[in-house]
């Protein structure tokens, strides 16, 4: 009897294990859906997904710290978002894509959405996390998301053949 007991939550065990790999692939498909739309808009290739970007992603989402790393993770660009209540990975993306209104090309500036379009970026790699306190508090259980892309965009000089409005 508690052999069967003990088999029997290690099969739950691992049914759940299993339902979390194929809910964190579904969000990163989401995620790289929500970039390769908008960037088909904007006349930029498709991203493809990398777990080497994702990893370094992860790292810095795990400090829960609203900030940009510097590079502490890799030599890549980088977007942050925050969010509360239903905030996930693919509203990241529109906070991101939804600054194309205030992309002006005649005074091209680095910012999310032409990091998101950025025609020589191959690659991108996103982490989502839990932060209770991201936000000194003010906001609980806020959800926080960094996408890393290689190569980088918004390099000064580059606008005019890497982003489309």
């Amino acid at each position: 009897m508690h052999l069967k007991t003990a088999l029997f939550t290690v099969l739950s065990l691992s049914a759940f294990a299993k339902a979390s790999v194929i809910e964190s692939r579904d969000a990163n498909s989401d995620i790289l859906n929500a970039h390769n739309s908008f960037r088909a808009q904007h006349g930029a290739a498709a991203l493809q997904w990398s777990n080497t970007l994702a990893a370094a992603a992860q790292k810095w989402v795990d400090k829960c710290q609203f900030q940009h790393s510097g590079g502490a993770v890799g030599p890549y660009g980088e977007n942050l978002a925050a969010g509360t209540g239903g905030f996930n990975g693919v509203a990241g993306v529109k906070l991101w894509t939804d600054e194309a209104k205030d992309y002006d090309p005649n005074n091209p500036q680095p910012s999310h959405f032409t990091q998101v379009v950025w025609k020589n970026t191959k690659e991108v790699g996103c982490a989502i996390k839990n932060c209770p306190n991201l936000f000194d508090g003010k906001f609980p259980d806020a959800q926080f998301l960094v996408c890393e892309y290689n190569p980088p965009g918004n390099v000064i000089g580059q606008f005019p053949q890497n982003v489309q409005k």
